[in-house]
């Protein structure tokens, strides 16, 4: 739809996602600082962009990643943090995606990377934890399902976290709940921009869904990150995007109807549609069947899936440590035979030549 206001309507959810300034904290007390400053910020939008009903602020923003002091950040879901997270919802009348890097485990393994969604009561909503983090850096202890819930205006959300969108399979799952954005939270450096900026187009147009993406910007002790958090129509084209610049914001309105006429009265394109009614201009109603060997398998049984991927990539967590035979490397080419390389001398003056072996044809 048309965007270029700061208003809303009772068929357009006001979204906001913002570029927000990679924090470096060592200590509780900096997070809570930061977690402050998060709350001012949620503040400032909603004086700004009075139409604002969801504001989006990326992975890591709350914690930072510490390469060293990680694990003594980590907090609960009824720590302080989420205290003043859910004060400012409330107090705008607002509601928020925020991040916990991370959130304690309650059988004391590594933490969760969790993603809160805070209503404008100041209650959670939803509380996502990270299905597929990013290996081998992130430590986190896996998630293991997709999960939507009922935000403003009765928009339904699905919430993803940075890495689990290049998966194909997350955000597909996620719609096929009842998903009609899909944020995804990230802390996504150099030098992938380019990839994730994709992303978010492709998997808004194959799922017929709304994305919203919020990433950082700046740098840490560790990386730079890009910036360009967009929101993205369900049709795949950017309705509002942020340059590189820490703390940039920006803003669209989302129509509840437009996204809800489509899924029912598209017919070609309609990927959700014809995913599961395969043939049915031929056959009416189609084939729900899946045609896909690898799915029927990875659900029938996940360690003959398993031995697949590893079979086409390598059998062990670390390259280091795998046995799968590395792919030799080619041959020397056989279309130079006899031929001479003119190479410089030291003077530059004259040149030297060089025959190169060539083996026999």
């Amino acid at each position: 739809m048309p965007q270029g206001s700061i208003s809303s309507s009772a068929d357009a959810v006001g979204v906001a996602v913002v570029n927000y300034q990679v924090p470096v904290v060592e200590t509780r007390a900096q997070v809570l600082d930061n977690c402050r400053r998060i709350a001012g910020f949620i503040d400032g939008m909603k004086r700004g962009y009075p139409g604002l009903d969801l504001i989006i602020f990326p992975e890591y923003s709350t914690q930072g990643f510490h390469p060293e002091k990680w694990s003594e950040l980590t907090t609960t879901v009824d720590g302080p943090e989420v205290a003043i997270f859910s004060e400012a919802c409330k107090r705008n009348k607002v509601w928020g995606i925020f991040s916990l890097t991370g959130e304690k485990h309650p059988d004391g393994l590594n933490p969760y990377n969790t993603l809160l969604l805070i209503n404008d009561k100041g209650e959670i909503a939803l509380r996502y934890r990270k299905i597929f983090p990013w290996v081998p850096m992130e430590p986190w202890t896996a998630g293991h399902e997709t999960m939507v819930a009922e935000g403003p205006k009765g928009l339904i959300i699905g919430g993803l976290i940075c890495y689990d969108a290049n998966l194909p399979e997350a955000v597909r799952d996620t719609v096929m709940k009842g998903a009609e954005l899909i944020i995804r939270i990230q802390g996504y450096m150099y030098p992938s921009k380019e990839q994730q900026r994709i992303i978010s187009q492709v998997r808004a147009w194959e799922n017929m869904t709304y994305m919203a993406v919020a990433n950082m910007a700046g740098r840490d002790l560790v990386y730079s990150y890009f910036g360009h958090s967009n929101i993205v129509d369900f049709d795949g084209s950017v309705l509002a995007e942020c340059g590189t610049s820490p703390d940039e914001a920006t803003y669209a309105t989302l129509s509840l109807t437009a996204i809800r006429d489509a899924r029912r009265n598209w017919t070609a394109e309609n990927h959700l549609y014809n995913l599961v009614h395969r043939g049915y201009a031929s056959e009416p109603g189609g084939h729900a069947h899946c045609p896909f060997e690898f799915y029927q398998k990875w659900v029938k049984d996940p360690a003959a899936a398993k031995e697949i991927a590893e079979t086409i990539t390598r059998d062990a967590d670390s390259p280091e440590m795998a046995t799968t035979p590395d792919i030799s490397a080619p041959p020397p080419s056989r279309m130079g035979a006899g031929l001479k390389l003119k190479l410089p001398t030291e003077s530059g003056e004259k040149h030297g030549s060089l025959r190169i072996p060539v083996p026999a044809l």
